[in-house]
């Protein structure tokens, strides 16, 4: 395993990455409260054919902490740092849920430097149930805490039907670590920052090859936000998973790679 490096952000802000193997780069974005250690079984399995960079997004691991400066813009910016970090001109650009709002953002703001995008239990936008739902959850950890907003919903909505029976206590684990892990401002601040997104009409203007991953079974952003993104993005490929809910790398680890590594294959 390689050690953390930092890169300065626009603003001075450090942010962590770490970079393993060789090759085409290929990032891989975390999701909200999450790091980059998410990713090791998905390093482990791709540092020998390509260069993966992943890294911990501002307001999360151990990256700067700045309630005040969490958005999309910024998280994107972000990564324009940690490529220059490490001269990458282009990379292939994925993540997961939030990582995949930052993911989108990268592509609109940043397109030369995109050479394929990966978008994994993602959206475009957030109707007004689903940001009334994220500004409550912010509400909720800001009044009081990371534990009350999160104990009691996070697992019925993170993870499939099958796969909740089967881990209770690895997600019950989970759940404590990603309490104890992160700050409740930027958590909440992060919450907020996705709950308005709209970038489905821009989505168009996006001609880079483009992977979309869905779990059938994801409460958190349900299957019809891919649908939207598959049909908005020129040429996109639409992967629907069954009986899997929003973490597909952890329920569908297996099927997961060999999605990713069929289309690194063509596009990488």
């Amino acid at each position: 395993m390689q050690p953390d490096r930092f890169a300065a952000a626009a603003d001075g802000a450090r942010i962590r990455y770490r970079q393993e193997g060789r090759g085409p780069v290929v990032v891989f974005t975390h999701g909200l409260g999450s790091h980059l250690e998410a990713w090791e079984q998905t390093v482990a399995t791709f540092r020998d054919r390509y260069t993966v960079l992943t890294w911990d997004v501002r307001g999360f691991g151990d990256s700067a902490r700045r309630a005040d400066t969490m958005a999309p813009e910024t998280w994107a910016a972000d990564l324009t740092a940690v490529l220059d970090e490490v001269g990458a001109d282009d990379a292939v650009i994925g993540g997961i849920s939030m990582g995949g709002v930052v993911s989108q953002r990268f592509a609109l703001d940043f397109p030369e430097r995109t050479r394929a995008l990966i978008l994994v239990s993602t959206s475009s936008e957030v109707n007004e149930r689903a940001a009334a739902g994220w500004n409550a959850r912010a509400d909720v950890v800001e009044r009081d805490g990371l534990a009350q907003a999160l104990a009691p919903t996070g697992p019925a909505l993170s993870y499939g039907k099958e796969y909740r029976e089967r881990h209770t206590d690895e997600i019950a684990e989970a759940t404590l670590l990603t309490i104890e892990r992160n700050d409740a401002a930027c958590y909440a601040a992060a919450c907020r920052a996705v709950s308005d997104i709209d970038y489905t009409a821009d989505l168009a203007t996006i001609t880079c090859p483009t992977l979309i991953l869905q779990g059938l079974e994801d409460a958190l952003t349900p299957p019809g936000g891919s649908v939207i993104m598959s049909r908005r993005i020129p040429g996109s490929r639409l992967a629907m998973l069954e009986n899997c809910g929003h973490a597909i790398p952890t329920e569908r680890p297996d099927e997961f790679h060999a999605e990713v590594e069929a289309f690194l294959a063509d596009v990488a």
